[in-house]
């Protein structure tokens, strides 16, 4: 359920922006200003908004702001599609982009880590790995849809969609916590606990989301993602162009977009599942160095002749890293204040990567060499950073009872 919930924030996301740009300037009173503008708000609106949805999420539980918001969400899709008027109709997809890239993406990722502890990293990572790939399936059936309906058609479809498949399983299918339904989370009892027959009363832990950025951890995860959203936003936004120049079509663009995704999904749900059985110090190192090396061959790409492995290599520069941070952050810091502290998380990259685009077309003009060398010094200092800091303990083994001869550590003390 989570997976169908994650696939609806495709129209809020770049994919659907992309699917919409020219129907929105073509069919109605939208220029591509307004579009590039509306998404601009919506990230530094999201960046603000995302923290505080976390927060709420945390205290009131996921299901009734999910809920809420599907339903504003398929209202703005009416709005969009009935209203003339061009000023709430920018407000009805202000509004689309807000709900689809910070509380379907937000409440998904919540959701799946408040159900499992033990293998926590492997669901979250079907969880984007599946996700992903229906978020752009549902993309590509929008476009189909607008192509031969009209725009206003497939506004209305996607509200009646919204409210035919997505709210169902948010009333009916979704339950916040396995308590409520009398599981524990990864469907059993720990050991030593008779199996309930009721409802669980069993309490999150964890620390807030001011505890978790205390540490240089948090921050080190949070500024090396920043750096890999700004970098590869900002090349992705550029690409047909950055293609071109070397030889390459607009088409060959196109096509490379296929294995990044693939790339991306798959490294995301590997990684994402290791860091359940291992500490893996070595993430951030290895990350930024395949960052740089992504970087440097994206503008030298007759250097490594094959396009399929530059977009799968492209991918992997963001998997790598956003699939340790999506299972590191509930593992080292707990569930209770997760939606809060993964709202710090993206809130921080979505404001970052919205800089990308434009630092590209700055340094771009002048010379690439220059940015791969800048991205090359930020991705050392965040490499060195990581190995000085002190790692965290594992949130959910911390409480387990110390080995003899070994010092106790308690919970969100660090190692």
């Amino acid at each position: 359920m989570a997976v169908v919930i994650f696939a609806w924030t495709a129209i809020g996301q770049t994919q659907g922006f992309s699917v919409l740009l020219l129907p929105l300037t073509e069919q109605m009173d939208f220029t591509s200003r307004d579009v590039s503008l509306i998404f601009l708000v919506g990230a530094f609106g999201g960046a603000f908004l995302m923290p505080v949805v976390g927060r709420l999420m945390d205290g009131r539980g996921a299901r009734l702001i999910l809920i809420a918001s599907t339903l504003a969400y398929s209202v703005a899709f009416c709005v969009l599609a009935l209203v003339p008027n061009r000023y709430v109709a920018i407000v009805a997809l202000l509004a689309v982009r807000l709900i689809g890239s910070i509380v379907l993406w937000l409440g998904a990722s919540v959701l799946v880590a408040w159900w499992f502890t033990r293998r926590r990293g492997l669901a979250l990572g079907i969880l984007v790995g599946i996700g992903s790939a229906l978020l752009s399936l549902l993309a590509y059936g929008l476009s189909i849809v607008i192509e031969r309906t009209g725009i206003v058609t497939g506004f209305l479809f996607l509200a009646a969609l919204a409210c035919v498949v997505l709210l169902p399983v948010l009333i009916w299918g979704v339950v916040d916590h396995p308590g409520q339904i009398g599981q524990y989370p990864d469907g059993k009892a720990p050991a030593g606990m008779p199996e309930p027959e009721g409802p669980v009363h069993e309490e999150l832990t964890g620390v807030t989301a001011r505890e978790a950025y205390r540490t240089g951890f948090a921050w080190v995860i949070t500024v090396g993602a920043g750096l890999i959203a700004l970098a590869t936003t900002g090349y992705l936004f550029h690409e047909a162009v950055i293609f071109i120049e070397q030889g390459a079509t607009a088409a060959d663009a196109a096509r490379n977009l296929l294995p990044q995704m693939i790339g991306n999904g798959v490294f995301i749900l590997i990684i994402s599942a290791l860091v359940d059985r291992y500490q893996m110090r070595w993430i951030v190192p290895a990350a930024m160095v395949q960052l740089v090396f992504t970087m440097w061959w994206g503008f030298n790409l007759e250097a490594i002749d094959s396009l399929l492995l530059f977009g799968i290599c492209f991918g992997m520069a963001t998997g790598v890293f956003f699939g340790y941070a999506l299972a590191a952050l509930p593992k080292y810091f707990g569930t209770k204040h997760v939606g809060e502290i993964r709202g710090m998380f993206g809130a921080i990259t979505m404001a970052t990567a919205a800089f990308g685009p434009i630092i590209f077309e700055v340094f771009q003009e002048n010379s690439a060499t220059v940015l791969v060398i800048i991205t090359a010094i930020a991705a050392v200092c965040i490499a060195i950073a990581s190995l000085i800091i002190r790692w965290p303990r594992d949130m959910d083994v911390s409480s387990v009872p110390p080995t003899p001869g070994l010092p106790a550590v308690g919970r969100g003390e660090v190692a």
